[in-house]
């Protein structure tokens, strides 16, 4: 299938949210690492595949998170539900939602395995993070352009105005939840009357027009959206709504003329496919088959033999974690002893 980047409000590409279940994946991270990274602590940058699991045993709402068809770990629990509707729209497209993320490898000293006078044996230990924004602004509410265009790079948020003159066409868009990202389309425009008429960037949404950008902002994208158009190509970028049944603004985001480069202004158009319409109920999407048994054991790594690969297989459920002492869960100053099935009484203060 093919990759859906999913949509993020979020600036930059700092990856903040973190997936569960690493540990019991251990074999499928480390096989992503090079031969050569530090075992003093390691991080590489990637995208990853998010995979709803209708037939996961534990919960038929889950969501895992991958890479390259390998399952590295889950988005946790009270999150999946929230997510199920966007992970399963783009699958039901037939395509893969995506976010970036990162690694963070180490080698950690495996103190339950120490003998108390040689040096503790070394353990795999690694955490990964994804871009994980808001579940609501993750696909855009509207369709592509159903004329040629090309979408532009994020750049910086720029705010619309005069949306107040096109109240009725904007308000439609407004999503019941009051925040939506969505298509934009950019065209050239005259603003006022002769003599003192001037080009202005006029904005639409589903070809309605819905707000402009400022003169002085306008001239900051005209040249691209001139050179694009002579290419027989409309201008699109992301945008974003806010509002209520009675008001709503909108912003857009995209490269300006002075930052466009060759590849942009006279490469091939960047598209995006298009998603099956929205359903209220997640698991009324029709999932292609693969899907149904996308469910993978997890494999812990091992210094002492080498990473095995890991394929897919029947629904199992994943290890527990063996019987240690790990971080409390209700108290973060101290640990707690599971016993292999449950946590017991016994906890321990850390020394700091």
């Amino acid at each position: 299938p093919g990759q859906y980047l999913l949509w993020n409000e979020q600036r930059g590409d700092w990856c903040n949210y973190d997936i569960v279940g690493e540990q019991y994946h251990g074999v499928a991270i480390y096989g992503l690492l090079p031969d050569d990274w530090s075992r003093e602590g390691f991080e590489t940058q990637r995208m990853f595949e998010l995979v709803p699991e209708p037939a996961n045993p534990h919960d038929r709402w889950a969501i895992s998170v991958r890479a390259d068809g390998k399952t590295v770990g889950y988005i946790p629990r009270q999150d999946c539900r929230s997510w199920a509707n966007v992970v399963r729209r783009v699958a039901a497209s037939g395509l893969i939602a995506m976010v970036p993320g990162r690694i963070y490898a180490r080698d950690a000293k495996n103190w339950d395995e120490w003998d108390g006078e040689n040096d503790p044996p070394r353990e795999f230990a690694s955490t990964v993070q994804i871009k994980l924004g808001d579940p609501e602004g993750a696909l855009p509410i509207n369709n592509p352009p159903t004329v040629p265009y090309s979408m532009i790079p994020r750049s910086a948020i720029v705010q619309v105005t005069k949306e107040d003159e096109h109240t009725d066409a904007l308000l439609k868009f407004v999503p019941v939840s009051g925040y939506g990202a969505l298509f934009v389309t950019l065209h050239e425009s005259i603003s006022g009357r002769a003599p003192s008429a001037k080009p202005v960037v006029e904005v639409r949404i589903d070809n309605e027009r819905i707000g402009q950008l400022t003169p002085q902002m306008s001239q900051r994208f005209l040249p691209m959206i001139r050179h694009l158009a002579s290419r027989g190509l409309v201008t699109a970028c992301w945008g974003d709504i806010k509002g209520s049944a009675v008001a709503a603004e909108v912003r857009i985001d995209g490269i300006k003329a002075n930052e466009a480069d060759e590849v942009i202004l006279d490469g091939e158009p960047v598209t995006l496919p298009a998603l099956i319409d929205k359903q209220e109920n997640p698991e009324t999407y029709g999932l292609p088959g693969w899907i149904d048994t996308a469910v993978q054991t997890g494999a812990r790594h091992s210094y002492e033999s080498q990473p095995e690969s890991v394929t897919p297989s029947t629904p199992a459920a994943p290890p527990l974690p063996p019987a240690a002492w790990y971080d409390d869960p209700e108290n973060p100053r101290m640990f707690r002893y599971w016993d292999g099935l449950r946590w017991t009484e016994h906890v321990a203060p850390k020394v700091r």
